[in-house]
């Protein structure tokens, strides 16, 4: 059985999700499911503040 402690806010996991090949790999061992492609989406959206 894998642990992971809340990892939408860890740092470790944020950085091994922007390696394509790594986040397959991680995501397919988590899942137990063959993980094809990724299709991977800003996490952060700055927004313009007006003055």
């Amino acid at each position: 059985m894998t642990l992971i402690a809340n990892p939408i806010y860890d740092v470790v996991f944020k950085y091994l999700m922007e390696n394509n090949k790594v986040a397959k790999l991680l995501l397919s061992d988590l899942t137990g499911l063959d993980i094809v492609s990724l299709e991977l989406q800003p996490q952060k959206i700055l927004q313009n503040q007006k003055e």
